[in-house]
């Protein structure tokens, strides 16, 4: 039997019985849930929980029999049978009925979040969003993938990794968009590369027209220590927000796959 979660308030009381909604201050205006539906919908917009609100009919009295009158003879009428037409209520497993999304909404009813993906269903996400670069990703996601890309490119001696580069970035984006941060964080070191050689290019010349040769090994090593360095902050950095929880609420990028 499916049993409901009632929402009203930012509160969340349940699971009861369809019968036992209206007892527990079920109104039109509450929100319900049960395992099975997509999301959290008004009570009237649920089918089986808006005929609750239905009004009764009135009892009629019920009146004495008359018989029918001398010489007249009713005439027989097969009774119609309508069948009614079939709905599976929500919760009960059967045909059509994916039982790990069920799964996963009795998991969010009871915890507040969605369990953690799996090894094989991160590798199927992220090569379906080969080249999406938009939307979030939790960090189950990103880290399962990033352990199948580290196994690909250990057993094939990197030759895997090619299949595996493109769909690698887009779920490293995807990863910063869950924490709220530009996919640009993930290119820094080619920006700071390119930096690189633009600075080293004009002072090569420079240096080479004066033929000061000293002058430039100096400033070449201070200027590969402070780029040395900023490689190793945007790598702790990136660490960090590669670990970092989704953002509860939704974001410039879209909701979270965690949190909703």
């Amino acid at each position: 039997m499916a049993k409901y979660y009632i929402g009203k308030n930012n509160q969340r009381t349940g699971p009861f019985p369809l019968e036992q909604l209206l007892a527990n201050g079920l109104t039109p205006d509450s929100l319900v849930w049960c395992s099975g539906m997509p999301g959290w919908q008004k009570a009237t917009e649920v089918p089986e929980v808006a005929a609750l609100f239905a009004p009764q009919p009135p009892v009629l009295p019920q009146q004495g029999y008359m018989p029918p009158a001398q010489g007249y003879q009713q005439p027989y009428q097969q009774p119609q049978y309508q069948q009614p037409p079939y709905q599976q209520p929500y919760g009960q497993y059967g045909y059509g009925v994916d039982y790990k999304q069920q799964m996963s909404d009795q998991h969010f009813a009871t915890y507040g979040y969605r369990p953690q993906m799996e090894f094989g269903e991160s590798i199927k996400v992220c090569f379906n969003k080969f080249t999406d670069f938009t939307g979030r990703a939790r960090r189950s996601e990103y880290w399962w993938f990033y352990l199948f890309y580290t196994l690909v490119g250990s057993f094939t001696c990197g030759i895997g990794t090619l299949v595996c580069f493109i769909p690698m970035i887009a779920v490293s984006v995807r990863r910063l968009h869950d924490t709220n941060r530009s996919g640009w964080w993930y290119f820094l070191p080619l920006i700071l590369s390119l930096a690189f050689v633009a600075v080293m290019i004009p002072i090569a010349i420079t240096a080479d027209a004066a033929n000061n040769k000293d002058w430039i090994m100096g400033t070449g090593a201070v200027i590969y220590l402070v780029f040395c360095l900023a490689m190793l902050v945007w790598s702790i950095l990136l660490l960090v927000y590669f670990c970092t929880d989704s953002d509860r609420e939704p974001n410039r990028y879209g909701p979270s796959p965690k949190y909703e």
